[in-house]
């Protein structure tokens, strides 16, 4: 409904003030007599005053609708300027972020990666983060000239956790509160700082399973069988050998990581480490690996890198939700070899269980259907009229049920393959043997290739030279 409804300086001339004092539109309705005095710019700049419409006249657009006698139509006279919206909150980091420690892939499939120090030490008293509050944008004024105070940019929220605190006399500072290892989480913008527990040697005999809530450092090796847990980061100097790890931050290994198949990696975050070989991992970020991936089975919430250019991937099955970058792919022994992207991990449970499901149903229905014919094979004379009865509305039963279920998978299936883009990248030689896997689709690679990009394309996945 119009905010307010004024006659003009004659009952031709009508005034609406909409859209929260906004916009003020007019109409003027045609004359009734010849005798009528002829509306002017002046009298429709007479009606705005008097109905209280004090900014943003359009006299241009009056004068062409006067002028033109364009009675009877409604138009736009004036219009209010919106207030602004500020600039949104901004966090600065003093220390290093995930994001920070990705290696860049060009697009003719170069990999530029630095060493970094994925462990982020700072002393007492170090600023942390700063947060750099939003801003209130410019005022507008609607057609009234009331003035409309400018809107403020998005909040964002930082949290200090345990070894950090709020500076006193500047709350948009976090700020260490002891010496040690910075532990971030991303995606709620908390910080802890945790005293680093170092272990001077290897975690064997000596150590026992290693289970602690503080980012780890091993000077040396994770030796057979053992394991290490935590809710922080783990780094470790030389190599892990057949051991488990668990934690919710990065896992650096400098020297590489060997599995027996049994044995399992989970990370919360990111996996730097020179090769792996034979292991199973579930990784929450990203995995990059200096130079192999060998027999191995993982299974990554963002992206599969290889780092060097003679990097590999050899046997086994990689699944990584966006993409995979790397140099090679099999070799010329055609090593079974598959590569999976375009899935999305947290329907994964979801997905293969209804899909399970309906796999059940449908053996069910093949042998409803076989103990069918068998029946039906016998003479009528037996007595079998009801065992067949009984049988043909079981076999409905699980005919409808199906149906249900295929619903239900596609739906999951939405969720399940819901990522933008998902592409596998071979900057060298991708050999046959490989199997590649985007979303739904499957490609079987038959002859050598060089220099490619596997993407999908219209329900198909499709090759391509890299730039």
């Amino acid at each position: 409904m119009p905010d307010n409804t004024l006659a003009g300086l004659s009952e031709r001339i009508k005034v609406d003030i909409i859209e929260q004092k906004m916009k003020a539109v007019v109409l003027i309705k045609a004359p009734q007599e010849i005798e009528d005095e002829p509306v002017t710019l002046e009298m429709v700049l007479n009606a705005l005053d008097k109905a209280g419409v004090k900014y943003g006249i359009n006299q241009d657009a009056i004068l062409d609708v006067v002028s033109e006698r364009r009675w009877g139509e409604l138009f736009t006279a004036a219009l209010g300027t919106p207030a602004a919206t500020g600039e949104d909150a901004t966090i600065e980091y003093h220390f290093l972020t995930y994001k920070s420690l990705k290696p860049q892939v060009s697009e003719d499939g170069h990999i530029d990666y630095k060493e970094v120090n994925v462990v982020n030490s700072v002393v007492k008293d170090n600023v942390l983060m700063k947060k750099n509050p939003a801003t209130a944008g410019e005022k507008g004024m609607n057609v009234r000239g009331e003035e409309i105070p400018g809107k403020l940019g998005k909040d964002v929220s930082m949290s200090a956790g345990a070894g950090t605190y709020k500076d006193p006399s500047d709350d948009t500072l976090i700020k260490a509160a002891i010496d040690g290892i910075v532990f971030f989480n991303q995606k709620n913008n908390s910080v802890e700082v945790q005293k680093l527990y170092v272990i001077s040697g290897s975690v064997d005999y000596s150590t026992g399973n290693v289970n602690v809530k503080s980012s780890i450092e091993v000077k040396a090796d994770i030796k057979p069988g053992f394991s290490v847990t935590t809710p922080y980061n783990v780094s470790v100097r030389g190599t892990v050998e057949h051991a488990s790890i668990t934690c919710d931050g990065n896992l650096t290994v400098k020297e590489g990581i060997v599995g027996d198949g049994k044995h399992v990696i989970k990370t919360g975050g990111d996996i730097h480490s020179g090769y792996i070989n034979n292991q199973i991992i579930k990784c929450g970020g990203s995995v990059y690996a200096a130079t192999e991936i060998r027999n191995s089975i993982i299974e990554c919430e963002d992206e599969v890198v290889l780092t060097k250019n003679n990097g590999l991937i050899i046997g086994g099955k990689i699944i990584a939700s966006n993409k995979i970058n790397t140099p090679t792919i099999g070799n010329m022994y055609n090593v079974p070899t598959e590569l999976e992207v375009g899935v999305n991990f947290e329907f994964k449970e979801k997905y293969f269980h209804k899909v399970e499901l309906k796999n059940g149903v449908l053996k069910q229905i093949e042998e409803f259907r076989k103990k069918i014919e068998v029946v039906n094979s016998k003479p009528a004379d037996l007595g079998t009229g009801s065992m067949l009865k009984n049988l043909k509305a079981q076999l409905q039963d699980a005919v409808d049920q199906l149906e249900k279920l295929k619903r239900g998978v596609e739906e999951i299936a939405r969720d399940y393959y819901n990522i933008a883009n998902p592409t596998i990248s071979v900057s060298k030689t991708v050999f046959p043997g490989t199997i590649i896997k985007i979303k739904h689709a499957i490609y079987e690679v038959k002859e050598e290739m060089s220099h490619v990009m596997f993407k999908l394309v219209d329900e198909k996945i499709e090759c391509t030279k890299l730039k």
